[in-house]
């Protein structure tokens, strides 16, 4: 059998890559247009002088003229005894070219799969990563943390098959509907208001007190991608303002002319009546404080590579929480992705599974995909690979 990793042109390399269930944007050719400070090997992995994979490779330089070579989510290949050895051996060789002193491989394999509410215990591919320690690697810890690994180790994926309302659950049908009742509409655009949507990401960093990538890096992303799209969630206070008091007039009226043995229902419209006056004095104040006009108060970022849409980032304007506009705008975006996609990936989850991001993630009812985890393979002598690694991972943590 003859087994060879060899420089692949995009072309080949996305055709592929098109439709296969492994891809993922991690593996795309153009991701390393995204990883700056970073070099890249594009590969086709030949077997027998056919096309059988592919696989992107980037590179870290290192101290003392060496590097790291990191596999995100791939390579993307069939997996088995008879071709994990060959890899091997072609990495070692590519390795050695590269002055690498050990590989990092966060390959596609699938630990568990399951839902929430039907925890799976059954153990997938363990053959696999036990065929991948015997060929030289060493796996990584299962950790249960989102940070501890590169990738995250537990994603959230939801089947875009037949995708509807219905797919998600009581409390996710009920925040669409809300934010849809209250007069929130979402649209899709592109790199054309990449302005609105870094705003938005801004927003959503100060309010959580955390780092996020900024402006450039977002319109890098729209601009590499094609296929990449935004969506996002507008309200027009005072449209909507029409809109309350219209229902609160008719509202009124109904109650005046309403009977008096009628008593279900007009405690029924006064609760109706009740609601809309709180929320015309809200609008008031709303209005008073940010205008009439249209604001975007929602946004999400997805780019679909493969069979997966990933949706990769979301912001809000915590001041129109009310509104429920993360509810409808997800929707939509996955809504968005079901007409050419199979399936969208909501992003890494801790492990643990009582975090805020699974709290939100869960009303759209993701399937969980639990991965193998890291795979790191030496390519120089034991010494120097702990020492330069040792020093990598804390430059890493740092």
């Amino acid at each position: 059998m003859k087994y060879e990793l060899k420089p692949l042109d995009q072309r080949l390399y996305d055709q592929f890559n098109e439709g296969n269930p492994m891809a993922t944007v991690l593996q795309s050719y153009q991701w390393s247009e995204i990883k700056s400070g970073w070099g890249s090997l594009h590969l086709g992995i030949f077997l027998d002088d056919q096309l059988s994979g592919t696989v992107l490779i980037l590179k870290r330089n290192l101290p003392l003229g060496r590097s790291m070579l990191y596999i995100p989510k791939g390579p993307i290949m069939e997996y088995n005894k008879e071709t994990i050895k060959p890899f091997v051996r072609e990495l070692k060789r590519i390795a050695k070219a590269e002055k690498a002193v050990f590989v990092k491989m966060d390959p596609p394999l699938l630990r568990r799969k399951f839902y929430l509410e039907k925890p799976d215990t059954a153990i997938l591919n363990e053959a696999i990563a036990n065929s991948l320690v015997d060929a030289g690697f060493e796996q990584g810890p299962l950790t249960l943390n989102l940070h501890d690994t590169i990738q995250p180790r537990f994603q959230a994926v939801v089947d875009l098959t037949d995708f509807s309302l219905a797919s998600l659950t009581k409390k996710g049908r009920q925040g669409v509907k809300t934010a849809q009742k209250r007069g929130v509409t979402v649209a899709r655009f592109g790199v054309e208001k990449i302005d609105v949507f870094s705003e938005l990401m801004e927003k959503t960093a100060k309010r959580q007190g955390i780092s996020l990538r900024g402006k450039a890096y977002f319109k890098r992303l729209l601009e590499t991608y094609p296929e990449s799209f935004l969506m996002l969630g507008t309200i027009n206070l005072g449209a909507r303002q029409l809109e309350v008091q219209k229902a609160l007039n008719e509202t009124t009226e109904a109650l005046a002319t309403l009977a008096e043995h009628q008593t279900k229902k007009r405690t029924k419209l006064l609760e109706t009546q009740m609601s809309l006056e709180k929320e015309a004095a809200r609008l008031v104040e709303e209005i008073a404080e940010h205008g009439s006009e249209e604001r975007f108060i929602s946004g999400t970022l997805s780019i679909p590579y493969g069979q997966t849409s990933e949706l990769l980032y979301a912001g809000m304007d915590e001041t129109f929480k009310h509104y429920m506009p993360a509810y409808l705008t997800w929707f939509q975006s996955m809504q968005e992705a079901s007409k050419d996609y199979h399936y969208c990936n909501l992003g890494g989850i801790d492990g643990h599974l009582n975090d805020g991001l699974i709290g939100f993630k869960k009303n759209f009812h993701p399937e969980i995909h639990e991965y193998s985890g890291e795979f790191d393979l030496p390519t120089t002598n034991r010494l120097v690979y702990g020492i330069i690694k040792k020093a990598y991972e804390k430059r890493t943590q740092k």
